[in-house]
């Protein structure tokens, strides 16, 4: 069994696969995945020590909805996680490019940007 498959069995939601803005404490990258349970997403950075497992810290994530004959909105998801793994990536001249999975602690809080017309 590979590991993707020992994962897709510990999931209780469904993930979809979109690439949105995330930001974690002083630093910046893109989601691979997220569910309402959690998010997987990559990140270059120098500081490992951030990313270990079993680390809580606060998470945005940033999306633009667009529905037809309506203006696109931008949508705010904030809350806290816990990082369940990471895994390194690739070794870039900035840093290491880390995969990491983060677990939803509480459901996010979600804002909507209506000044955009």
């Amino acid at each position: 069994m590979t590991d993707e498959e020992k994962d897709a069995e510990h999931r209780t939601t469904e993930r979809m696969d979109l690439a949105l803005q995330i930001a974690v404490p002083g630093q910046e990258g893109k989601t691979i995945n997220i569910s309402a349970s959690g998010v997987y997403f990559e990140i270059v950075t120098s500081d490992m020590n951030t990313f270990m497992p079993g680390t809580t810290m606060p998470v945005k994530i940033d999306a633009v909805t667009s529905t037809p004959g309506c203006d696109k909105r931008n949508v705010k998801l904030h809350g806290q996680g816990t990082i369940v793994r990471n895994d390194i990536k690739d070794v870039t001249s900035d840093g290491n490019r880390l995969g990491v999975a983060l677990e939803f602690k509480e459901k996010l809080e979600i804002s909507i940007d209506e000044s955009q017309h």
